[in-house]
């Protein structure tokens, strides 16, 4: 059975079915599908809609049997953003969920390793969020730094 028939809602976009789902949904969505064959998880996306204050987190699951890829999207207040994990559904979503919270700040209830993942000694915003301005960032870091001209033949 294909997905958008087994959750009841959704559209075909570019080859694929996209679901969206309210977060007290996402937890039996994703089960429903597991248990019809969606059985391979293939990842966790966040976007930022800064002007909506929203972030989206989008699962991305296939079926071998019916050969469809789904995409089920959740929204959620950018502000002290927060989901249950969904890690013990799919053990590989812990991962996804660790640089999410990392590089997005988003918190992941249930999820007990939200511990530093890619950057190190990172005490800053998180620096995916489109409200991070990194050209601030790298002049304060690097202010110290004297920057030098290049000269656009030199090399040549």
């Amino acid at each position: 059975m294909k997905s958008i028939e087994l959750i009841g809602k959704g559209k075909e976009m570019h080859g694929r079915a996209y679901i969206e789902v309210m977060p007290d949904e996402l937890e039996n969505a994703i089960k429903k599908l597991k248990e019809n064959g969606f059985n391979h998880f293939v990842m966790l996306s966040c976007i930022d809609w800064l002007e909506e204050e929203k972030f989206e987190l989008v699962y991305h699951l296939w079926s071998y049997e019916v050969k469809e890829h789904v995409m089920l999207s959740v929204r959620m207040n950018r502000n002290n953003a927060s989901m249950p994990s969904m890690s013990h559904l799919f053990p590989q979503i812990e991962t996804y969920e660790r640089e999410i919270h990392e590089m997005y700040g988003i918190e992941f209830d249930g999820n007990n390793r939200l511990t530093p993942f890619l950057l190190e000694n990172w005490h800053h915003a998180p620096p995916m969020r489109k409200d991070f301005d990194s050209e601030k960032f790298v002049g304060k870091l690097y202010e110290s730094i004297p920057f030098i001209e290049e000269d656009e033949n030199e090399g040549i």
